[in-house]
């Protein structure tokens, strides 16, 4: 029985110091003292809501490149960005 009381605890306290880790972690990406993805290149833009949207060439699914402008002229036009992660 003093076994499992010891391997409670122990596995009580191994999720605690992991969630403490991560927090930490998370903290201190937040506040930017640790980069989230070292291949991340994003930086704060000056776009607010309501802005128009700049015109830019993305590439359609079969490769083809296309301008956002090319698409908005007749209607609205809603751009889907997504990952294959």
């Amino acid at each position: 029985m003093r076994w499992a009381v010891k391997v409670l605890i122990g596995g009580v306290a191994l999720v605690g110091a992991a969630f403490a880790a991560r927090f930490g972690y998370f903290q201190l990406v937040r506040r930017g003292y640790v980069r989230y993805n070292e291949f991340d290149r994003r930086e704060r833009g000056t776009l607010r809501v309501g802005d128009p949207a700049p015109d830019l060439e993305l590439a359609t699914y079969a490769g083809e490149p296309v301008r956002l402008s090319s698409g908005w002229k007749d209607r609205p036009l809603f751009v889907i960005l997504a990952s294959c992660t």
